[in-house]
Formats: C-alpha cells, sequence, structure tokens
C-alpha cells in the first residue's frame, strides 16, 4: 500500500512540475504576444501632454468655428476611409 502511494504521489509530483512548466511557457509567449501593444501604450503615455495640449486648442478652434471644424473632420474621415481602402486593396496581392 505505501509503495502504491508513493508511486502516485511521484506521478502528481511530475504533473505539477509539467503544469509548472507550461504555465512559464504561456507567460512568456503571452509577454512575446503582447509587448507591441505596451510599446504602443507607453507610447501614448509620453504623448500625453501633447495630446491634452492639442485637444484643447482643437476644442477651442471647434468652439469659434464651427463650420469648419465640420468640414475638416469630414475631410479627415474621408481621407482616412480612402487611405484604409487603398491599405486594404494593395495589401491583399
Amino acid at each position: 500500500m505505501s509503495r502504491q502511494l508513493r508511486l502516485e504521489k511521484e506521478k502528481l509530483l511530475r504533473q505539477i512540475e509539467q503544469q509548472r512548466l507550461d504555465l512559464a511557457n504561456s507567460a512568456a509567449h503571452w509577454i512575446e504576444v503582447t509587448a507591441p501593444y505596451d510599446r504602443g501604450w507607453l507610447k501614448i503615455l509620453e504623448m500625453r501632454k501633447f495630446l491634452v495640449l492639442g485637444s484643447s486648442l482643437i476644442a477651442v478652434y471647434g468652439v469659434r468655428h464651427p463650420s469648419r471644424m465640420i468640414r475638416w473632420s469630414r475631410r479627415a474621415l474621408s481621407a482616412w476611409g480612402t487611405f484604409r481602402l487603398f491599405r486594404r486593396t494593395f495589401s491583399s496581392r
């Protein structure tokens, strides 16, 4: 009976060790996959001062000239759509 318990204990310890190795491997893979997102987020945090200043200036300009803001926002959206269309069209080849 004692021998059987010892074999079962060894089996469970090997299983735990394998699970720990799998977990460490998965953690390393997760860090590798999310690294570009982390770099992008850090870049946004570095530019926070400029984004706040720029958005404030755009808000003041939008209050003073609402029709121009609407016109420029439409132009920006259309340019963005055109850019996406070209990117999708030419990247598929």
